[in-house]
């Protein structure tokens, strides 16, 4: 699946009130869900296997969420990932 395709897809799953500020705050909601499957990790909440699967699904609400943000300013994901390999590439 390609950035266009995800990104359309993706938005389907948009409930229509789910403004932008609301997008936002999920973006860094779930990146502190990231953060806590670590720190179960590290406290033996979790085996590594668990753990990995566990942070596989939080990257895709991650994913989800930079999309969401994506469109409320009318940018395309795809743009987006393209912009950052250039700055890592410079």
């Amino acid at each position: 699946m390609n950035f266009d395709d995800y990104q359309a897809k993706a938005n389907e799953f948009r409930l229509q009130q789910y403004t932008p500020e609301a997008a936002v705050m999920g973006l860094l909601a779930e990146c502190g869900e990231v953060a806590a499957v670590f720190q179960k990790l590290i406290r033996g909440d979790y085996p590594p296997d668990i753990a990995m699967t566990k942070l596989a699904k939080e990257l895709g609400d991650i994913l989800w969420h930079i999309s969401a943000v994506c469109d409320d300013n009318n940018w395309k994901l795809k743009d987006i990932a393209e912009t950052n390999i250039d700055k890592l590439t410079s």
